[in-house]
């Protein structure tokens, strides 16, 4: 019985960068949800919100009055997590991640952002819209009470328990220039 991960190369380490890098991408397009992690003078605060990977950023929707938008100012670092739910220990998996997070401005990124999120979370549409006052051939507005956010790692941690018991394994998300 063959048991090597189909992740994993024919001679690879199984901890080779570029083997982790391939478990971490595989990971992200997996899962649907990231918790964010936020800290102000009031404390800490955990929020879930579904994702899509833009490299380098996960991008997401969040109104501009929630609170883990309104406590993270432009230099502050922010916390999170994408993981597989499992029953057992040695199926965890998951990635620790810290970073920066802000609001997408640019019209091409947000376009981009916008596009590659509807694609993969089809019933967001009603929050992208055009208001009843324009026209149909004008490109969508974000609703008022949404934004578009990217949460940018600096730093990224890959643990998975049936490679490594008990480790964070650095991982670039990145993929390399060639």
């Amino acid at each position: 019985m063959n048991t090597r991960n189909p992740l994993q190369g024919p001679s690879d380490d199984p901890l080779a960068p570029e083997v982790l890098h391939r478990h971490a991408c595989a990971l992200i397009q997996s899962m649907r949800t990231m918790v964010l992690a936020t800290q102000d003078h009031q404390g800490p605060w955990a929020a879930p919100v579904y994702y899509v990977y833009v490299e380098p950023s996960f991008c997401f929707f969040s109104s501009p009055n929630a609170r883990h938008v309104q406590r993270t100012q432009p230099d502050d670092l922010v916390a999170a997590a994408i993981f597989a739910d499992s029953d057992q220990w040695q199926e965890i998996q998951g990635l620790q991640m810290s970073g920066h997070l802000r609001e997408i401005s640019k019209r091409t990124d947000q376009l981009k952002s916008i596009g590659r999120f509807l694609a993969r979370f089809p019933f967001a549409v009603p929050f992208l819209r055009p208001s009843k006052s324009e026209s149909a051939d004008v490109v969508p507005e974000v609703a008022e009470k949404v934004r578009i956010y990217a949460f940018t790692p600096k730093e990224s941690y890959y643990v998975n328990n049936h490679l490594a018991f008990g480790k964070r394994l650095p991982v670039e998300l990145r993929r390399r220039k060639k």
